[in-house]
């Protein structure tokens, strides 16, 4: 028995298709649900706080907690590391941040905290990936870090947060309009190029319906050589 064709508009980013009355394409509804990279820093930052306070208060709620056995310490140990990474995921999932991106044959959308802000398909545009603004920055600082603690002798290996993080930008008309930061560049490529493919098959659909409103396509005009 066959498996059933796994939909282009499975996984993440979350994206739903609308249709019309006719059952032909109008809309797209993009929800990518991601870490921004300040939300994965203080979700790191919270899980750390409370992973030590956990550490402590295991032991110390050990009855022989000066001198405990070897398993008793074990146990704890490992209760500690399992909670920690249980803390870690709970963390991160509570700071992701949902994006509202809406496209149709007219128009892209984009939620704000002020309300929508709309841009016009049918102008140039393209959807882009690029490295994160506070990249060169945060590099820069870890680089200081490093090398004043080698001057004191010790090792250190900051956490990289913006080198490992991307703007999805929407290029209209020539401007740069940031949609999201997202944290990891698997999951802000796949938004990128769902929000490409969406637009694609919105471009299709809006030749098609052009098509089919104008009466001069197809039949009054005619291909020069030149292609105009």
């Amino acid at each position: 028995m066959n498996s059933p064709m796994k939909s282009p508009l499975d996984g993440r980013p979350r994206t739903q298709e609308m249709t019309d009355k006719d059952g032909r394409l109008s809309a797209f509804r993009v929800r990518p649900r991601e870490l921004t990279p300040f939300g994965v820093k203080l979700a790191d930052a919270i899980t750390n706080i409370l992973g030590v306070g956990m550490l402590v208060a295991n032991v110390a709620a050990l009855p022989d907690w000066r001198h405990p056995s070897l398993p008793k310490m074990a146990f704890v140990i490992g209760g500690t590391i399992a909670s920690f990474w249980c803390l870690h995921w709970i963390s991160r999932a509570s700071f992701r941040v949902t994006t509202r991106i809406d496209l149709d044959l007219e128009s892209i959308r984009v939620r704000r905290l002020w309300g929508w802000k709309r841009f016009d398909r049918r102008l140039e545009h393209r959807f882009v990936l690029l490295p994160h603004d506070g990249t060169e920055r945060e590099r820069r600082r870890n680089e200081l870090a490093t090398r004043e603690a080698a001057a004191n002798g010790k090792v250190v290996q900051k956490p990289i947060y913006y080198g490992d993080s991307f703007h999805v930008v929407l290029v209209y008309a020539g401007h740069r309009v940031d949609l999201l930061s997202v944290y990891g560049r698997k999951q802000a490529a796949s938004i990128v190029a769902r929000l490409q493919y969406c637009d694609q098959l919105l471009e299709q659909e809006a030749k098609r319906v052009g098509a089919r409103t104008n009466p001069h396509v197809g039949a009054e005009w005619h291909d020069s050589p030149g292609g105009i």
